[in-house]
């Protein structure tokens, strides 16, 4: 994901937001997690314990999003329990931070406290992507209290109109409501987490917005807006901004104009995709099921069939350690073929990179 902004302004947005004292912590994570990345792609040999992951906390949502891949589930959803959490974290030794994420609302799991008590016993520094629906009074000062680091709001839209016509079920006034209640929770209180972003999935239904949740973005006290582009599968064709490339290009370009003024940071991942020797997701973070099932990165879970994508995953960490998983063949050769320029078969619908076509997804395809 590229940063508009220069460095200097990130590093002012930083120690703005979460202090000297955080920023230094976050930039030696970021810092001795890359040192690792480097050394385990160059020597493929290399057994390594992940400083990074993410976590499935549960696949249950109480919206319809109409570019998510839940709204056009059959399956029933599932939580992650606490004890098979335990034995997640048990199976990485070098953790250091976990992205509590996946497709579903977080707040629906009736343990996602208790999870959040257990991540944060263990000194890890926490991310949470929410939709806000569920964020009370209570739950705000909670999450506050128990030290969360960083949490997204899902944002798709500067208006009532576009934002609830993408977000099925959701009402925008008490988003932002809920949104302006953390934020002052945070101030009474006397802490600088969590550091609140904005993520938005641009897609054809909301791209003509994008100055609009920037200036919404500011409005909030939100320092930070990154966009990031619709995943198309089966059901999301007609949201692809592909042929609309142009139209977004503009509003974009609005978009950073607006946020320079008024001192936004901005992240995009829009269109152009980079060859997949370029991609760190297996190395850096690994994405794993609410079940245990590891795969190399969310996006591979997200094609509206998760029985068949936990069949092709590369092991289950509730019953293995990580170096068995990355150590096994599947996996080895998987993290082969990425350095060799071909996009591997679970990831031929990647918004993000490009390769060669895996021989496998031909086959499947025939």
């Amino acid at each position: 994901m590229s940063l508009v902004n220069s460095p200097w302004e990130l590093l002012r947005y930083k120690v703005r937001e979460i202090g000297l004292r955080g920023s230094l912590k976050v930039a030696y994570l970021d810092c001795s997690e890359n040192i690792i990345y480097r050394a385990a792609k160059h020597f493929p040999s290399l057994a390594i314990s992940p400083r990074s992951i993410q976590i499935e906390c549960t696949t249950r949502c109480n919206l319809k999003c109409t570019m998510c891949e839940i709204s056009y589930w059959s399956e029933a959803g599932g939580d992650v329990q606490v004890g098979q959490l335990q034995k997640i974290i048990e199976h990485l030794p070098k953790l250091k931070r976990v992205d509590l994420t996946g497709v579903g609302e977080a707040l629906m799991n009736r343990g996602f406290f208790e999870a959040i008590e257990l991540l944060k016993s263990r000194g890890l520094y926490v991310t949470l992507n929410d939709n806000f629906t569920l964020m009370t009074e209570a739950a705000a000062r909670r999450i506050v209290e128990l030290g969360v680091d960083q949490i997204f709001l899902s944002l798709d839209g500067a208006t009532k109109d576009t934002y609830e016509r993408i977000r099925v079920g959701a009402n925008f006034d008490k988003i932002i409501a809920n949104t302006r209640r953390l934020i002052e929770i945070k101030r009474e209180m006397g802490r600088k987490h969590p550091e609140v972003k904005i993520n938005t999935v641009v897609s054809s239904s909301n791209y003509y917005e994008l100055p609009g949740i920037v200036e919404l973005a500011h409005e909030l006290g939100v320092g930070m807006v990154q966009f990031v582009n619709v995943i198309v599968f089966d059901h999301t064709t007609n949201l692809g901004t592909s042929v609309l490339r142009e139209r977004v290009r503009g509003k974009f370009q609005e978009a950073q104009n607006r946020a320079r003024q008024l001192g936004v940071l901005i992240k995009i991942e829009l269109f152009d995709k980079l060859p997949v020797q370029r991609c760190d997701f297996p190395w850096r973070r690994n994405f794993v099921t609410y079940d245990g099932f590891v795969h190399p990165c969310c996006y591979t879970t997200q094609a509206g069939d998760r029985s068949a994508q936990n069949r092709r995953s590369f092991g289950n960490l509730i019953g293995s350690s990580f170096e068995t998983i990355w150590q096994s063949e599947d996996y080895s050769n998987f993290r082969a073929k990425m350095r060799d320029g071909v996009l591997p078969e679970p990831c031929q619908h990647c918004p993000k990179y490009y390769g060669k076509v895996d021989s496998r997804a031909v086959k499947l395809a025939s």
